[in-house]
């Protein structure tokens, strides 16, 4: 009886698809499935399986074009051979074909992911470290430390000053690498200048230290100030403290810097950094006259002329000063003398200039009667002027001539 040879391996239980009849999956001879006794038959679930299989194979072979250009290379080697082939490739054959683009892209995918988790860590690593330096007393831009101060050298100063009608007393310098409690502090040196000011006018006075406040270096290099603890203005009547801060090099000494006080079209003030600093040349300066005139029927005395760098709530421009003369009218009439308004007709002559008056209180009229109804002047005039004549200019209701009176201030 003729010998049927077996559909599938005995052994491996794939198909035989090679005319020879040999298991091309493991090898096994047909003279071998012939002799052995025992034949491996799949069942119908074996069938079924291979079935289903072969159709999830037949997706993979449609899904991934490589796994059909591999199968078509597969068939025409066999053609070549002489062996069967089949339409699409057995599993272990797809699975060899679509596992390796699976695994090119994971790690592609685990490598974007990887790398953005480090660099989170060590931004992460980054900030802790820089706030730990602050703490420790590392001086860091942006970073408030309230670590242990630096050494501090004070000076006593003690200067003050007129500014715009207030008071202004240097009452010490001090000098550090730094100051903590100073959000902007430098490193290299600092300076700071601890003030009070006194506002003796009957007006509030406000200002701005970093507008006005330079320091002047030994290298004559001008610095403005990186930090300022100070209320905008001064009620009048009271005193208030304040604080300057300067980026100065630590090698500069307290004793070789300069303040200046004025802003740039101001009449600026320089204060040495030193103990009892002369700084007489910007203090008012009053001169008591007896200056007699005769002006709309009323005697007219000029008492007192003064200089000064300021006025109450204002600082003379650069370059300027303020001349302010100080008048007493006595009236022998017997009845109102309405003299109007002093801009009109008060002048304060220099050389070939004439100033009109900045600021007055002189009444608009005097009853009958009256004695000793003071007033002021002020005028704004070159800081170089010294000789100066006072005029009431005649008005057309007086009928009077015009009346003047001559005084010197020094510069």
């Amino acid at each position: 009886m003729a010998q049927i040879h077996p559909r599938y391996c005995p052994r491996c239980g794939a198909p035989l698809v090679t005319k020879s009849q040999d298991c091309a999956t493991c090898g096994l001879m047909a003279e071998a499935m012939l002799s052995g006794s025992t034949h491996i038959h799949p069942t119908q679930d074996s069938q079924q399986e291979q079935q289903q299989l072969s159709h999830a194979d037949l997706q993979a072979f449609q899904d991934h074009p490589h796994v059909q250009q591999s199968s078509q290379r597969a068939s025409m080697r066999a053609s070549q051979t002489g062996q069967e082939s089949y339409p699409y490739p057995i599993p272990q054959s797809v699975q060899e074909q679509v596992e390796p683009g699976s695994d090119d892209s994971a790690p592609r995918r685990f490598g974007r992911k990887g790398l953005m988790l480090l660099l989170a860590l060590l931004i992460l690593l980054g900030v802790t470290s820089y706030v730990i330096a602050g703490f420790l007393g590392v001086h860091l831009p942006g970073f408030a430390n309230s670590s242990v101060q630096p050494p501090v050298t004070i000076m006593a100063i003690n200067s003050s000053i007129p500014y715009a009608g207030v008071d202004i007393t240097i009452l010490n310098a001090q000098q550090s690498q730094s100051f903590v409690d100073d959000p902007n502090s430098s490193t290299a040196g600092m300076v700071r200048l601890n003030l009070s000011e006194q506002n003796n006018t009957a007006i509030k006075v406000t200002w701005s230290y970093y507008t006005i406040a330079r320091l002047i270096l030994p290298d004559k290099s001008i610095v403005s100030p990186i930090y300022v603890k100070a209320k905008v203005g001064i009620a009048p009547g009271t005193s208030q403290k304040s604080i300057i801060d300067f980026a100065v090099p630590i090698s500069d000494h307290i004793g070789q810097l300069t303040l200046r006080l004025g802003a740039t079209n101001e009449a600026q003030m320089l204060i040495p950094l030193t103990e009892k600093a002369n700084l007489s040349k910007y203090q008012p300066k009053t001169l008591h006259l007896n200056g007699q005139m005769q002006y709309f029927g009323l005697d007219w005395t000029l008492t007192a002329a003064t200089s000064s760098f300021s006025l109450d709530g204002q600082q003379a421009a650069s370059g300027m000063r303020y001349i302010t003369v100080k008048l007493s009218v006595d009236s022998t009439l017997s009845q109102l003398a309405i003299t109007g308004s002093p801009y009109d007709y008060i002048r304060l002559k220099f050389g070939n200039a004439t100033a009109t008056p900045k600021i007055t209180t002189i009444p608009v009229s005097f009853v009958a009667g009256a004695t000793g109804e003071a007033g002021t002047v002020s005028f704004l005039v070159p800081q170089n002027t010294k000789s100066f004549a006072l005029i009431l200019l005649p008005q057309r209701q007086s009928g009077g001539d015009q009346a003047s009176t001559n005084f010197q201030l020094p510069v």
